[in-house]
């Protein structure tokens, strides 16, 4: 018996569509990287509960008013009930899974450290795209994100990776948010083909917006407003309006495009422009190895794309 999800007779799609998406996707890892910077400083002046549901409950929010108070065409295809349920799981996984578990991971160990295991992403990615919905599995795609890979081992060894054992919890919860993005990348693959990605990040918002309902009385019974101060609350929003929705609605964008193997190899490249960010902010020049790394993260990303024919 055949996995409906799966695709197996769709044709590539040409250069000219695929470009965009290949933009859309540098831009999101750019924004990626200023993420892991943001975050690691914002959850010092933030409890990350407290954080998260700020973080969720605004994102929402600016979706919701983008999709709804901007003149655009919309759809108007009925969603089906199994697209209702894809839609939830959608919320829980990319948004109160990953968010929370990343936000309070980063508290606890280095933005290189959460660099380094989202990092992964593709292999969880091309793995379960290929079992779940029938997408091909070349060596060229291995070779791609194998040199992809080394070369973000390469970025972060030139930048001084920490392995001290007080980092593990935050990079066990880490890789548990790797986990949860992998299952949104795939469950987003599903449903493009069905609904735009403003639309269906609309839903997920919604429902991670909704599945944290229950924790307000904890999170605004004794919040002091002041503590985080003007650099927290413009971190909140960075983390909220570029990362949450600019982001994540360019990704989810991407996937109507690109196979979902594809697309996840792009979280490669976060390392690396991590590192340019480090260096253009923090004044940390590269290193001989950081700079090696980032050539061969792009060569592997770029490998990754093509197609055997």
């Amino acid at each position: 018996m055949q996995n409906p999800l799966k695709n197996h007779d769709k044709a590539p799609a040409p250069l000219s569509e695929r470009l965009p998406a290949y933009i859309a996707l540098t831009t999101v890892a750019w924004i990626a990287a200023g993420t892991f910077l943001v975050a690691k400083k914002t959850t010092q002046v933030f409890a990350p509960l407290d954080l998260g549901w700020f973080r969720i409950q605004l994102s929402f929010v600016l979706i919701f008013a983008i999709y709804y108070l901007f003149p655009r065409k919309k759809e108007r295809t009925p969603l089906k009930r199994g697209d209702i349920h894809r839609l939830a799981w959608l919320g829980l996984t990319g948004v109160t899974a990953n968010q929370l578990l990343f936000l309070t991971g980063v508290k606890y160990t280095s933005p290189i450290n959460a660099a380094l295991l989202y990092a992964f992403t593709p292999i969880l990615v091309l793995v379960a795209a290929r079992f779940l919905l029938g997408e091909s599995l070349t060596w060229l795609k291995f070779i791609g994100i194998a040199a992809a890979i080394f070369g973000v081992v390469l970025v972060l060894a030139g930048r001084g990776l920490d392995l001290n054992a007080d980092y593990l919890f935050g990079d066990f919860l880490l890789l548990l948010a790797v986990v949860a993005w992998a299952a949104y990348t795939l469950i987003g693959k599903d449903l493009m083909g069905r609904m735009d990605a403003m639309r269906a990040n609309v839903w997920a918002f919604g429902a991670g917006a909704l599945s944290l309902i229950p924790m307000t009385p904890w999170v605004l019974g004794d919040f002091d407003w002041s503590q985080p101060g003007w650099g927290g609350w413009l971190g909140l929003f960075y983390l909220s309006g570029m990362t949450s929705v600019i982001a994540f609605t360019l990704w989810t964008w991407a996937l109507t495009r690109l196979e979902a193997g594809q697309t996840a190899v792009f979280a490669n490249l976060q390392p690396a422009f991590t590192a340019v960010l480090a260096w253009l902010i923090l004044d940390e020049l590269p290193t001989t190895p950081v700079v090696i790394g980032g050539v061969l993260v792009i060569a592997g990303v770029v490998l990754a794309q093509h197609r055997q024919r």
